[in-house]
């Protein structure tokens, strides 16, 4: 064993910039700010002051929003129950799959793509050594997916100035309608009422992704194929497997759905005029520059970047 860390050398080929549609229907990101308010729903989703420019003058609109880490989660806890995954937990409450459980390496297997798409915790070279496990070490890199937070789209807001006569006359519950539901006593029969908020039906937001390409993304290492159960679906371009695997979570939500109370209804959501472009970042990759592809919905943009020429440009890296 050595006495010092092996050196270490990771190259940032490019990103792939996603961005897409979201609609939205009965969709609930709960806020905390509804009990705190007299006289205001007990439940409302979450929302912020945003910005938009519409026919060349600005408004500052309060919309709701979903945060980056509500479809991050969603997409990556439905990943894991599908492919079978190990979960564990830190606290005794809630389990989830990881890499590296405190200083233990739980899962060693260098190409999971739920650990290298959505992130996994750090651990040292050192502590890998000691495990036995210092090929991992040549197999790592950050979380490929960086995930923004969707407001509603410019061209939502524009068609709901429209319909007022002018943006100055849109508010919050333009985007929202009122839900009331009742729990009732099995015994007694006593109803319990209570009402919320949620997103109407067809709200529209944007989103997008950046998915980051490192070089052992793009020319696959011998001694992470060789480690690896997913070696055959991986193949010698790791990075269309992962953004496979991304594009799978989003078939999950879509099947499912997003927020708060899916199985009552609330977070029925689809996917939209979806979009990818590759920005080259190495001085190597200047020349991989294929068009960018499009789908009108998940199904027709997956079977499109299936067929994207970026993978032979990325592949012709390798021999670089």
């Amino acid at each position: 064993m050595s006495e010092h860390p092996p050196p270490a050398q990771l190259e940032l080929i490019g990103a792939i910039k996603l961005e897409f549609n979201l609609e939205a229907s009965g969709l609930l990101i709960r806020s905390g700010k509804a009990k705190e308010i007299l006289g205001a729903a007990d439940i409302q989703p979450i929302t912020i002051r945003r910005l938009y420019e519409v026919d060349s003058r600005f408004y500052l609109l309060e919309v709701p929003y979903i945060p980056a880490s509500s479809l991050k989660g969603r997409s990556r806890s439905l990943l894991e129950l599908a492919l079978n995954l190990p979960l564990y937990t830190t606290d005794g409450r809630i389990y989830l799959h990881m890499r590296v459980v405190r200083d233990d390496v739980m899962d060693a297997d260098p190409y999971c793509p739920i650990d290298n798409v959505f992130g996994t915790p750090a651990i040292d070279a050192g502590r890998l050594s000691r495990q036995d496990l210092e090929y991992l070490f040549k197999c790592w890199a950050p979380s490929r997916a960086i995930f923004r937070d969707l407001y509603p789209s410019e061209r939502y807001v524009k068609e709901l100035c429209k319909s007022k006569g002018d943006c100055g006359y849109v508010t919050l519950d333009d985007f929202l309608e009122e839900k009331w539901e009742n729990r009732i006593d099995r015994v007694t029969s006593t109803a319990d009422p209570r009402n919320l908020l949620r997103l109407r039906p067809g709200v529209e937001f944007s989103g997008g992704i950046t998915f980051l390409v490192f070089n052992l993304d793009v020319c696959a290492r011998k001694e992470c194929a060789e480690k690896s159960a997913y070696k055959d679906k991986v193949g010698d371009l790791p990075v269309k497997f992962y953004l496979d695997t991304l594009l799978k979570g989003f078939e999950l939500v879509e099947a499912t759905y997003l927020g708060a109370a899916g199985t009552r209804g609330y977070g029925q959501v689809k996917f939209k005029e979806l979009q990818a472009e590759f920005k080259p970042i190495s001085p190597r990759a200047e020349g991989v520059a294929p068009p960018a592809v499009k789908g009108k919905n998940l199904a027709e943009f997956t079977a499109s970047l299936r067929g994207w020429d970026l993978w032979n440009g990325l592949k012709g890296l390798c021999k670089s």
